[in-house]
């Protein structure tokens, strides 16, 4: 038990060091924001915080919100009915924390001053991804006086939800004194489609969505060291 004490008091003590070597502007705050440019229109944004504990090491945690947009209804004929999905289940949406380690290279131009600053960064980690709906509900529509009306709704579950991934983020940065902007591009296995892959409608015919494949996107990022 003394040893781990030790080592743990150690392995703090290291910690503690590198980051006062560090001096100032250890922690940052970053807004990412982008698209993801193999799946249906969806865009992502993306408030995280890190902590560089290291020259050219940082830990950071993220939330990622991501949405596709303009996605139709769907329509598909059920109990006899015309029926639609409902408007707030039409696109596919995550929540995603996302914990990482950054690998921070060195300055690949600097002021003398230290004033601006250009380099690259490496950024993998994990997803965990929950999506708000892990079901699809569909307004059952009729015909009355030429206008359809909804008449009721048919929610049918999905199975088999997937919700741990990993990720890896690619970045060129350019700091101006605390404030640094970034551009990138991100890969992951998220199966975007995981929350409605499984849904089965009657007749035992499956919700179709789009083949499995790795989620990859660009973005842009603003961020400030503290």
């Amino acid at each position: 038990m003394k040893r781990i004490l030790t080592a743990i008091v150690l392995s703090m003590s290291m910690v503690t060091a590198a980051a006062a070597g560090l001096g100032e502007r250890a922690l940052r705050t970053t807004l990412y924001g982008g698209i993801y440019i193999n799946n249906e229109q969806a865009w992502q944004l993306e408030p995280s915080v890190s902590w560089q504990f290291h020259k050219y090491m940082a830990v950071a945690f993220g939330v990622e919100f991501t949405s596709q947009y303009n996605m139709p209804g769907r329509p598909a004929e059920i109990d006899g009915y015309r029926a639609e999905l409902c408007d707030n289940q039409r696109n596919v949406a995550w929540f995603i924390f996302k914990p990482s380690v950054i690998f921070i290279s060195p300055a690949v131009w600097s002021s003398s001053d230290g004033f601006f600053k250009l380099w690259f960064q490496a950024e993998p980690g994990v997803s965990l991804a929950l999506p708000p709906h892990n079901s699809l509900t569909y307004e059952l529509q009729a015909l009355d006086g030429g206008f359809l009306i909804p008449v009721g709704y048919r929610r049918f579950p999905n199975k088999g939800l997937h919700w741990f991934y990993w990720h890896a983020r690619l970045s060129v940065n350019f700091a101006i004194d605390r404030w640094i902007v970034g551009a990138g591009y991100a890969l992951s296995d998220l199966d975007y489609y995981s929350a409605r892959r499984d849904v089965t409608l009657p007749g035992g015919t499956k919700f179709h969505v789009p083949a499995k494949e790795l989620s990859q996107s660009v973005f842009i990022s603003l961020g400030y060291s503290f």
